[in-house]
């Protein structure tokens, strides 16, 4: 191959109507079907628009894209003209990291969708980075001849992989390491003409751009959807009649539980091969899938270093060994292109059977990091990764014991220790020193777990509190996909060192049980609940939803409304000992004035874009639920009456809601009192006449108690309390509604 374009052009000389890229919508229709004759075409538009933008050769180019037909043509078209391109993550990275890896690898340009990725403008604007909108690009746009790049040696993308540093590394791969890693999983998986390949990962992920590039060079074609689906894999899998794609553990463990799914689906479904990898493969997971499903899987090895796959377990083998290798967990023999190793310390060539470093010599192998002179021995590659060899029908089958490295792999995503721990301290300032281990997880394979020192005089259960709403309600400073899901406390003086002062992570993981961390969701418990934290990942988010319509009927919504609910407030709910949600409360934090809120309508202080990172002085319950309610019918009320009349329909003791809120809690010796009514803060409300009311409970103290035996309601709102004394937020608001009135003024003027 001399040229990705001139590779294209053959290919479209060869297949010109067959389908290389399909494009879906998030339900499933095709948005787009681009023909190889058709993706010439826009390669050459592509390249035009590249170049219009004062893109040439050696120039790099970053893309705040998700994954999409229109990343592959500029990605290749780019390749084509010796352009560097920089995919970022859209998911798991901050604005600082997407800053940095902008800088790092010296974009000239970064392109977006328009209106999207906004609050880099200002940061980039500094830098004289230009931002372009990617527009629909003129068809009629080309470029010369000799704008076309010839022979493959040169850089063609920078990936960003989690190190030992606080800052990831760039990795330099040429389009020779993508094009030879690309042709070697061709040849592996047997990839053909007929084939099509359903992207499951991100295209700023090595995995799916080297997939794509080996679908490509068989001139297969790449069906696209904007972003991965646990609960339409299968569904997704049907309708693109995809016959094989790459996956990672954790889809491999979500499918599990997803037969009846698969079922529905099966007669449309063409999938013949499944390649997983990226991170340590659970071997009882695999078993189970194929078991299921009659579609086989095939573990390969690799890293975004080597452009991905290494090795890999080959497709020809006969039944009985392809069942031990699945059962020995082997990652398969070295791929055409790798002369693979294990390594000692000294750097000295091992035998069968002892374990040392995987080491990788070969073409697919990266140029070399942004900057660093590391990850090299004696011309090999060093992995990192731990593992050894043994010969099985004369070729040599590898095994992985473990990692030599601190990097974290969850869901096959490296995560840096170090980069999350300045993150955490960032957060906190009651932190003095933390370390992060990797624990064990069924889904994930590993999940990030935060080891924290406190400083001294810190009180403890504060802080972690504090910590833990900071984690949930999301930070500018560290991804959710990065931030611990689980804490634990340790004293700095049992901290396993070694001569030189440098924390052991190893020996401090294994010195902890899984048991005995603390979820950083989990606020409190009692004898009765568990009250937590609730996040959209959450496994109670769609029985909260089920609670929450339950209770607030008729002012019922659409799991995508509750879902922004929760995202742009907080939520708590409770679970009992059966894991079953029985109250769920959503709560506003704000330091809107208690004067503003008196008149400001349920809509109004939902709506309210009160910044999270300031010091909040209020706390709101915006909506409570409990599985002890009992919605009664709603009457049809013609008349509606007036504040004062409310009022005394309140303080004569006839309406629960105002009971409930007035009754004494958390130790306290008084309940919320009534600040103001507004008649109009929600209309549709039938139940409440549209009136609300806006409660204040008393000024938080120490004191603060979870009631024994009291109702699921009474302990959400001492939880509030307790979360307000440990936040140090100085009021605990209920913006609620009088839920008998309408019945009431029914039955007094009938």
């Amino acid at each position: 191959m001399n040229n990705l374009y001139s590779h294209v052009s053959s290919i479209a000389q060869k297949y010109p109507d067959s389908p290389a890229l399909i494009s879906y919508d998030d339900s499933g229709a095709v948005i787009e079907e681009i023909s190889y004759l058709l993706l010439k075409k826009k390669l050459e538009s592509a390249a035009g628009w590249l170049l219009s933008n004062n893109l040439s050769e050696g120039d790099s180019v970053a893309f705040a894209l998700r994954n999409s037909s229109e990343l592959l043509i500029l990605s290749w078209a780019a390749w084509s003209m010796g352009i560097v391109t920089v995919p970022l993550d859209m998911k798991k990275d901050t604005l600082d990291e997407h800053v940095y890896k902008i800088k790092l690898s010296k974009a000239k340009v970064l392109i977006r969708k328009k209106d999207e990725f906004k609050d880099i403008e200002k940061k980039l604007d500094l830098e004289k980075v230009k931002i372009i909108n990617i527009n629909n690009i003129n068809e009629n746009l080309r470029i010369d001849d000799k704008y076309w790049k010839k022979g493959l040696d040169h850089l063609a993308l920078i990936l960003f992989t989690s190190g030992t540093t606080a800052h990831p590394k760039g990795v330099m791969l040429s389009l020779e390491n993508l094009i030879v890693n690309a042709q070697g999983i061709k040849d592996w998986l047997s990839i053909q003409n007929p084939d099509r390949f359903i992207v499951n990962l991100p295209l700023h992920h090595i995995n799916s751009t080297t997939f794509c590039l080996a679908s490509l060079s068989a001139g297969a074609s790449i069906a696209i959807f904007s972003n991965y689906s646990n609960s339409k894999f299968w569904q997704r899998i049907a309708i693109s009649q995809a016959t094989f794609t790459s996956i990672v553990p954790s889809i491999c463990f979500d499918q599990l539980a997803k037969e009846k799914e698969f079922n529905t689906f099966k007669d449309k479904i063409k999938l013949n091969r499944i390649q997983i990898g990226s991170a340590p493969v659970v071997v009882g997971d695999v078993k189970e899938f194929i078991a299921k499903y009659k579609i086989p899987l095939y573990q390969g090895y690799g890293q975004t270093e080597t452009a991905l796959r290494v090795t890999g377990v080959p497709m020809d083998l006969d039944n009985f060994l392809y069942k031990r290798l699945v059962e020995e967990n082997s990652i398969g023999k070295p791929m055409t292109w790798a002369e693979v190793e294990v390594i000692d310390e000294k750097g000295d060539v091992l035998t069968e059977g002892k374990e040392g470093e995987i080491s990788v010599k070969g073409k697919a192998v990266m140029k070399g990091y942004i900057g660093k002179k590391e990850g090299f021995k004696n011309g090999y590659f060093t992995t990192g990764d731990i593992g050894y060899f043994k010969t099985i029908n004369s070729s040599r089958y590898f095994f992985l014991k473990g990692r030599k490295k601190e990097i974290i792999i969850k869901g096959g995503i490296n995560i840096s220790p170090v980069s999350v721990e300045s993150k955490l301290k960032e957060l906190s300032k009651d932190i003095d020193q933390v370390y992060i281990v990797g624990v064990e997880d069924k889904r994930y394979g590993e999940e990030i777990g935060a080891v924290i020192c406190w400083k001294a005089d810190v009180d403890i259960q504060k802080a972690t509190v504090g910590l833990k709403y900071k984690l949930i309600r999301g930070s500018e400073h560290i991804s959710s996909y990065e931030a611990p899901y689980y804490l634990f406390s340790f004293n700095s003086s049992d901290l396993p060192m070694t001569s030189t002062g440098k924390v052991q992570r190893s020996i401090l993981k294994n010195r902890i049980n899984k048991e005995d961390f603390e979820k950083v969701n989990l606020i409190y418990k009692n004898s009765d609940y568990k009250f937590l934290f609730l996040s959209l990942n959450s496994k109670y988010l769609s029985l909260s939803f089920d609670l929450y319509n339950y209770c607030w009927d008729p002012l019922v919504l659409n799991i995508n409304e509750f879902k922004k609910q929760v995202k742009n407030n907080l939520a708590i709910v409770a679970v009992d000992s059966s894991d079953k949600v029985q109250g769920l409360i959503i709560l506003k934090t704000t330091n809107i004035s208690e004067k503003k809120l008196s008149s400001m309508s349920y809509d109004e202080v939902l709506l309210s874009d009160e910044s999270f990172n300031k010091e909040m002085q209020n706390i709101i319950c915006i909506a409570i639920c409990s599985s002890n309610y009992k919605p009664s019918d709603i009457p049809k009320v013609n008349l509606k009456p007036t504040v004062g009349e409310v009022k005394e329909y309140l303080l004569s003791g006839k309406d629960s809601v105002y009971n409930f809120h007035a009754k004494p809690k958390g130790g306290f010796k008084k309940g919320a009192s009534l600040i103001s009514l507004l008649p109009n803060a929600r209309k549709e409300d039938k139940r409440s006449l549209g009136y609300n009311m806006l409660l204040k409970y008393p000024k938080i103290t120490k004191e603060v108690c979870l009631t024994k035996d009291a109702s699921v309601a009474v302990n959400l709102i001492e939880s509030v309390m307790l979360v307000a004394r440990e936040l140090r937020i100085k009021n605990v608001y209920a913006f609620s509604r009088p839920s008998g009135l309408a019945l009431y003024i029914s039955k007094k003027y009938k």
